[in-house]
C-alpha cells in the first residue's frame, strides 16, 4: 500500500553538517537533496529527533523519483 504520510528520525538522514542540526538544513535537504515538490507537501512538521511529512492527496506521485527517495530515508 502506498503511503502519504512519513516519520522518520533526524539521526537517520544522510546530512553532512558540522554544526547543530538545524530546521532550515532539514527543510533544505527534504526539498534539494530529495528534491520533495513543496506543492506535494500538506504539512511539515519537524522536531528535534523526528520529521513528519504529509503528503497531498490531490496528486499522484507514486512512480516519482523524489517520492521513491522519500520511501528510502523513510
Amino acid at each position: 500500500m502506498k503511503t502519504r504520510e512519513f516519520t522518520f528520525k533526524t539521526q537517520t538522514l544522510e546530512i553532512d553538517y558540522n554544526s547543530d542540526l538545524t530546521v532550515e538544513l532539514i527543510e533544505d535537504y527534504i526539498y534539494e537533496d530529495l528534491e520533495v515538490p513543496q506543492e506535494c507537501i500538506e504539512s511539515l512538521n519537524i522536531s528535534n529527533r523526528y520529521v513528519n511529512i504529509k503528503l497531498s492527496h490531490t496528486q499522484r506521485y507514486f512512480n516519482d523519483d523524489w517520492y521513491v527517495n522519500l520511501q528510502r530515508v523513510g
